[in-house]
């Protein structure tokens, strides 16, 4: 079997979740849910119980509550992160504040919610996050043509009603997770209307205080210099996107003729799905080109 073998289309595999919770009647509605969206589901009273169910079982992503008793849900976390390969983690919680579910991520979460969820809201991202835990299970399976299978999916909702302040604390405490330094803002239906960059954001805090320039470090120690302002009085509205089923090349030739690092994904409602690195686009491309003619073993 050679590797264009594996790009033509096969059914859908098991999805394994590790649901983690303490909370006995959620986990079991919960699963109920998820069974019937046809995930396998295993469950964990707890964050000790749920690295035990690890180390044994492969799972494609987890799902698990930011409380616990035993061990929370951040240190948890901390410890799945030090698994190789790692299943995402989707973390839940009843106490969310924009500050706990950023630290979530920048701990390495894949996504969180907030409790009670939506099931579609989670078996969306749940189908995200199986698919990047398979193919950190297994990424030799996994040839990449398109740019709806390499979306980064720590993208973060961001209208352009919000305040300019919700820009500059995600810019300030999630940028490695953002892959790179520019936002992409939706409306409230989710459609993508604009981009914003810290560069936008310091050459507006500059016009507005009369000055020549202001670095982003002289604005992190002078919140206050931000105007009161909304995202969309601030971005730029013409943004670059293509759909998830762009080839590859197409989505490099782009990238690199617009100077771009990453670029938005969207349906064709312009509805966001995620964002796209360049670095990942060239990596793939590159081992396309690299074993196209080697064998590909099962």
């Amino acid at each position: 079997m050679v590797i264009q073998d594996a790009l033509v289309e096969k059914p859908p595999q098991t999805r394994r979740v590790l649901l983690v919770d303490d909370e006995e009647r959620f986990v079991l509605q919960l699963g109920t849910l998820l069974e019937k969206r046809n995930f396998q589901v295993v469950t964990a009273g707890d964050g000790l119980t749920a690295l035990a169910l690890i180390d044994t079982q492969a799972f494609d992503s987890v799902v698990m509550d930011m409380r616990m008793p035993m061990m929370d849900g951040l240190t948890a976390l901390g410890r799945i992160q030090e698994k190789k390969p790692a299943p995402p983690v989707i973390m839940l919680t009843g106490h969310a504040t924009l500050e706990t579910g950023i630290e979530a991520i920048r701990r390495g979460a894949f996504d969180y919610l907030i409790k009670p969820c939506g099931i579609e809201d989670l078996v969306a991202k749940l189908n995200l996050a199986c698919t990047v835990g398979q193919i950190r299970r297994r990424p030799i399976l996994w040839p990449r043509t398109q740019a709806g299978e390499l979306i980064l999916h720590a993208f973060r909702r961001i209208e352009d009603a919000d305040p300019l302040v919700e820009a500059f604390s995600i810019f300030n405490h999630r940028l490695t997770r953002m892959a790179g330094e520019t936002l992409f803002v939706v409306d409230k239906h989710d459609r993508l209307c604009g981009h914003l960059s810290k560069q936008d954001v310091v050459n507006r805090v500059a016009r507005q205080m009369g000055l020549k320039t202001v670095t982003w470090g002289e604005l992190s120690a002078n919140p206050q210099w931000l105007p009161d302002l909304t995202v969309g009085e601030v971005m730029h509205p013409d943004t670059v996107s293509v759909e998830p089923a762009t080839p590859l090349k197409q989505v490099a030739a782009l990238m690199m003729e617009k100077g771009l690092r990453t670029l938005p994904v969207a349906g064709q409602d312009r509805r966001v799905l995620g964002v796209i690195r360049l670095r990942d686009v060239l990596v793939y491309l590159e081992g396309a080109e690299e074993f196209a003619d080697e064998p590909f073993e099962e």
